[in-house]
């Protein structure tokens, strides 16, 4: 199921009809999105009496969203007042697929029985083989273009770095990439050279003033223009994880391999969306990281690359 087009509400308090309520749109309900945009009527096609149409035409409703993965067929007369309601303009989808276009990122539901609710997860990315091709193209172009202005800021940072405290400049450290193969990705320093690890925490005493700077103007960052440019990396895709924190969130979520299927990047949906993102943001980021995959284009590339120049330059750190 391709999202081809973003959905546009003309009315910001449009209502909306569900059928069907189950995992899905429970988990639609909770997303301020859709709030904002949508005013939620529920209907149940198994005890509600009146008809789709009535529904439509009392309420002026101009979207269906219809939630199967709770059904084993549809009834003919519903399926009759749905095709009248599409032949007389009414917009209808599929609950993950409205899901996915409302917050532009697609839905993962993991059951209390360790089950996934899943649709044509398993192939994205296979649509886009040509698309990379020239993504790689592009990165090689954008890269010779930005290193007379990344080498001298590398440069400064690394200064900045070796005078302000000890230890190597670089930072070196494994990460998973495409194909769960794993390289070596190069930042510049910003914490204290002995440390225990694990996450990074807000006012985290680990970072050094001159680190703090480095990662709010993202100067850190720019040695992983030397990944792009060996193909370990691409400029936009989703964030490399270390091999130990793949493992634990791939026992939180199995999905999360799927983020694996293409090169990681410097940038990518996820880190735009969620600029301050936590642990407990994993599952938010994994469904931001497979909607870029499933919906790479150009298109959506440029509008990343716009989003991460925002993010640097008002100096949300990341």
């Amino acid at each position: 199921m391709k999202v081809k087009t973003y959905l546009k509400v003309s009315n910001p308090v449009e209502r909306c009809l569900f059928i069907n309520v189950s995992d899905i749109s429970l988990k639609l309900f909770r997303g301020n999105k859709l709030k904002k945009s949508f005013k939620v009527i529920r209907y149940n096609s198994e005890k509600n009496t009146k008809s789709i149409l009535e529904y439509v035409n009392r309420l002026n409703i101009k979207t269906i969203v219809i939630e199967t993965s709770n059904l084993n067929h549809l009834p003919e007369n519903l399926t009759n007042d749905i095709i009248d309601a599409r032949l007389n303009g009414v917009r209808v989808f599929d609950a993950q697929e409205f899901y996915e276009i409302v917050n532009r990122r697609i839905p993962l539901v993991k059951l209390s029985s360790n089950e996934y609710l899943a649709d044509d997860i398993f192939s994205i990315g296979l649509k886009h083989h040509s698309g990379l091709s020239s993504k790689r193209i592009i990165d090689l172009l954008v890269v010779m273009t930005i290193l007379p202005v990344a080498l001298p800021l590398v440069f400064f940072g690394c200064l900045l770095t070796l005078i302000s405290s000890s230890g190597n400049v670089l930072f070196v450290q494994e990460r998973i990439g495409i194909g769960s193969k794993k390289f070596k990705i190069y930042k510049i320093r910003t914490m204290k050279s002995k440390h225990n690890g694990g996450y990074t925490t807000s006012n985290d005493d680990r970072i050094t003033i001159v680190g703090k700077f480095l990662r709010l103007s993202k100067i850190d960052e720019l040695p992983q223009l030397y990944n792009i440019l060996i193909g370990d990396m691409s400029l936009i895709g989703p964030r490399p994880e270390r091999p130990e924190f793949v493992d634990m969130y791939n026992e939180e979520n199995a999905y999360f391999d799927l983020r694996h299927v293409i090169k990681p990047g410097v940038t990518g949906w996820a880190q735009v969306n969620l600029p301050k993102a936590t642990p407990d943001d994993n599952l938010k980021k994994l469904e931001y990281d497979l909607y870029y995959i499933k919906n790479y284009s150009p298109r959506l590339d440029i509008e990343i690359i716009f989003r991460t120049i925002k993010v640097v330059m008002t100096m949300n750190s990341n």
